[in-house]
């Protein structure tokens, strides 16, 4: 016997001034759907309608497209790991360096612990960028408080870290941690070293003999 599509019921239409609740609800719902399927270049408005359960014209009030869509959602994603990343930090006190190995830690514990979220910061772009992303400001921020800890890590007999140095670490860190990440979600049965271990071993092999 053919059974039938289960149907997501229909949402109640938005009262006035719960525009910013139906908002929250697209994104957490296009977020769902990408850290669902991995790829975001498969996602719809339509789909994230019928995901919500409203007519795709409500989405359209919010969202002209879904590139702008998924926009939002690597700012948000972003945006959180930026502010853990900020707290991990701040809970390993004021040395540089036990700072670096706190952020180092607490990324690779965001990646592991909420693939989903992690996911959608690296979707897909659709299309030319048209501008700025607006994610961007945020890796901005991550990048900006790394090199200034970098830079404030004492160097016994050599001279301090310029600008350019440190910017070329960060992004040899982040390569590394990204790929540590994204190996463990991919391989999770192999026998990984402690994760806590490998990010320090990381921070300690890229950022040279810092002390």
């Amino acid at each position: 016997m053919a059974t039938s599509a289960v149907t997501r019921p229909r949402r109640a239409p938005a009262r006035r001034g719960q525009g910013a609740a139906l908002r929250a609800d697209i994104l957490d719902a296009a977020s769902g759907m990408v850290a669902r399927s991995g790829d975001a270049s498969t996602l719809t408005l339509r789909a994230v309608a019928r995901e919500v359960g409203v007519a795709a014209t409500s989405i359209y009030l919010h969202f002209e497209s879904v590139e702008a869509l998924v926009e939002e959602l690597k700012a948000c994603r972003v945006g959180e790991l930026t502010e853990h990343l900020r707290q991990a930090a701040d809970a390993a006190g004021t040395d540089p360096m036990d700072r670096l190995l706190a952020r180092a830690r607490a990324y690779v514990r965001f990646g592991i612990e909420r693939p989903g979220e992690y996911a959608v910061m690296f979707a897909a772009t659709f299309g030319p960028a048209q501008g700025r992303p607006a994610h961007a400001k945020y890796a901005d921020e991550i990048f900006r408080d790394l090199a200034a800890e970098l830079r404030a890590v004492p160097r016994a007999g050599r001279p301090p870290m310029d600008a350019d140095e440190a910017r070329m670490i960060c992004y040899h860190v982040w390569t590394a941690l990204h790929g540590m990440v994204s190996l463990r979600l991919l391989r999770p049965l192999m026998d990984w070293p402690d994760a806590d271990a490998q990010a320090d071993d990381l921070v300690y092999r890229l950022a040279g003999p810092l002390s």
